[in-house]
């Protein structure tokens, strides 16, 4: 199947919709089905995928399900490696974020589950010595809502930052020999969940926060404050790296102009640029897009697969229509390939020419 290009002018100056009645189909189109059978990944009853991770110490993806089942997946064909977690209560799990970190031949996974207790937990492995699972209780704010919504792997070595449900950030330093972990709470003001996070540098090393309270804020690690403050259209659901390390790409809940380009350095003005699609239903905080380079692909709920050029998101490049009947909940770009991940586990390798 090959993929529809699709080239429309901005509407209004800083904002562009695509995919409306009109198509034009494109002799070289930038994404294509691959021609390599399509997979799934082996979920329960009722279970669905909540992260798909890159391992790339040793090229392999690590997969983590709502139920904290945790697979490793061999590349290039998603065969099944190892079973690396199978917990005993999964409808206790209630994951709703990983990420992973890397210590030489060592890979740390981290979950966040929405729960009052036992809110972060961290499993290590190596190919020789099998695996290592732990257990944290995450300081929270008990007078709000209990549960850790988001966890991202910080640039520095054994760190990881979490966001919660109880609006609140931390940053995590785990020990050398993986036993133990430590916490600091940082003094970023949400009014809200914390739905993504996203570590950046640019003059220096800083931490990006945006919560269901449309607000974002870049916490600089060396002054220890935020140092800058801005609100989006709408809840933002996801933060993403672009090639500049000035600029992060937001998804935002809206039916139109469900992407935001954000530049950090034009203050006090809005320095946004909008673009996306017509579609019926909001993203939610569980589908979630990728940038590499100077691209951008998102999933959606129609099953579609959508690729943009960053440089001029007055043009989307591509959309090609993954599952049929079923979500597009992650898009993820690999070393060769672009994989799309279904709510039901069902793979899709394209080729981006």
């Amino acid at each position: 199947m090959v993929a529809k290009s699709l080239k429309e002018p901005a509407q209004v100056f800083s904002e562009t919709l695509v995919n409306g009645p009109n198509e034009i189909s494109s002799s070289d189109p930038a994404l294509v089905l691959s021609t390599r059978p399509g997979s799934r990944l082996l979920l329960d009853a009722h279970d669905k995928p909540r992260r798909i991770l890159s391992a790339h110490w040793n090229s392999s993806l690590i997969t983590v399900s709502m139920r904290g089942f945790v697979e490793s997946l061999g590349m290039p064909n998603l065969v099944l490696q190892h079973n690396l977690r199978r917990p005993t209560a999964p409808t206790q799990e209630s994951v709703d974020d990983a990420c992973i970190l890397h210590a030489g031949d060592t890979s740390v996974v981290v979950l966040a589950h929405a729960r009052e207790e036992k809110q972060i937990s961290y499993l290590t492995f190596q190919t020789s010595r099998g695996t290592n699972f732990r257990v944290v209780n995450r300081p929270w704010n008990t007078t709000k809502k209990g549960g850790a919504s988001v966890v991202s792997t910080m640039l520095q070595p054994l760190m990881f930052t979490s966001g919660g449900h109880d609006h609140a950030v931390h940053i995590w330093k785990i020990s050398p020999d993986f036993m133990g972990v430590s916490s600091t709470l940082l003094a970023i003001k949400h009014t809200s969940v914390i739905q993504s996070l996203l570590p950046i540098r640019d003059t220096s090393h800083k931490l990006i926060s945006a919560g269901a309270d449309c607000s974002v804020h870049l916490w600089d690690l060396s002054p220890e404050r935020v140092v800058h403050t801005f609100k989006t259209s709408n809840s933002p659901y996801h933060a993403h790296k672009t090639e500049s390390p000035f600029c992060t790409l937001l998804e935002v809940g809206h039916r139109d102009l469900q992407f935001e380009l954000r530049d950090h350095r034009m203050v006090p003005e809005h320095p946004a640029e909008r673009f996306g699609f017509f579609t019926t239903e909001l993203h939610g905080r569980f589908i979630k897009g990728d940038t590499w380079s100077h691209f951008f692909a998102s999933g959606s709920r129609n099953g579609s697969v959508r690729l943009w050029d960053l440089r001029n998101v007055r043009e989307q490049l591509a959309s090609v229509s993954c599952f049929s009947n079923d979500q597009v909940v992650q898009v993820l770009k690999t070393e060769s390939d672009l994989l799309a991940f279904s709510k039901r586990g069902d793979v899709m390798t394209l080729n981006h020419k």
